[in-house]
């Protein structure tokens, strides 16, 4: 599959949108968009992909996305299911750089503003006060009309701007490899390695998904980005291992084959040669800071 150009439909009257989504479940496809995006889940939970980021989403997260950056998002297979009573409600805003005039972001006062959208390529986790702040600014915003709306907005981004309670998602390199380099090829290896990562991936797989053979598709993904096919499926696999060890529900074996690693040892060697620590040093790590 190809990855999906989202078109955005706004309102004449408006500048930018935003609106509730209230669904039996979510399904986005892995898509990409010309605007900048909000998301506030308000309910759901499932998995959420943002460039080589894969993580879990839950009531009450909020998200930013800057524009072209691939994501997707997909609820827990209980949503899906004939007979449940789930519900899935986001919020979600939409707007793109020029939306309030081509210039408007390059203004001296928009610096701040300027330098978070710049950097939201990669997809940020708002977290602590700033995220209710923002959750306040956004019911505002959607009962807010003309000249309000625009004002509200720009609250929003000025929390956003000077906060502190910030996690990217997504890792410098994916932003460098993929936002600068539109090949459908890589997106269509990345989206398939996303979706299959926790399963035994074979490189020949991976060739017929770019249609070359196992050679040509060694050549072409190292060009592309510098790093093998197994480097970078590697590398997506220890950064959900993160995720699960930080949550600590988990024990190590069964993160390892959660995340697609077929024997806890190497699971413990890749991880150690990625990050410096082993999965027990860096889940030591996250608990004591949870504590403090």
């Amino acid at each position: 599959m190809s990855l999906l150009l989202e078109e955005i439909p706004i309102k004449n009257e408006h500048s930018f949108r935003s609106k509730i989504d209230v669904l039996p479940h979510i399904e986005v496809p892995w898509h990409h968009h010309p605007e900048f995006e909000l998301i506030y889940i308000e309910k759901s939970r499932g998995t959420l992909v943002v460039g080589d980021c894969i993580d879990n989403f839950k009531d009450g997260d909020l998200i930013f996305i800057g524009p072209n950056t691939p994501h997707v998002m997909k609820n827990d297979e209980s949503y899906y299911q004939k007979e449940n009573d789930l519900r899935a409600i986001a919020w979600v805003v939409h707007f793109k750089d020029d939306s309030f005039g081509k210039e408007f972001f390059l203004l001296p006062e928009m610096y701040r503003i300027r330098k978070f959208l710049t950097k939201s390529f990669q997809g940020v986790r708002i977290e602590g006060s700033s995220k209710y702040k923002i959750i306040q600014h956004l019911k505002t915003l959607h009962s807010s009309e003309y000249a309000q709306r625009i004002l509200v907005l720009l609250q929003i981004l000025q929390v956003l701007a000077l906060s502190d309670d910030l996690e990217y998602l997504a890792s410098d390199n994916f932003v460098e490899t993929f936002q600068h380099r539109n090949n459908q090829k890589l997106y269509q290896i990345y989206e398939y390695v996303s979706k299959n990562f926790q399963q035994k991936i074979e490189l020949d797989e991976a060739a017929k998904i770019a249609n070359m053979s196992k050679t040509a598709f060694c050549r072409f993904f190292k060009s592309k980005t510098n790093k093998t096919f197994s480097e970078f499926l590697n590398e997506m696999r220890i950064n959900y291992a993160k995720k699960l060890l930080a949550e600590g529900r988990l024990t190590v074996a069964q993160i390892a084959y959660e995340c697609g690693f077929n024997s806890p040892s190497y699971f413990n060697k890749t991880f150690k040669a990625a990050s410096g620590k082993s999965p027990l040093q860096l889940r030591g790590k996250s608990l004591e800071s949870f504590r403090s």
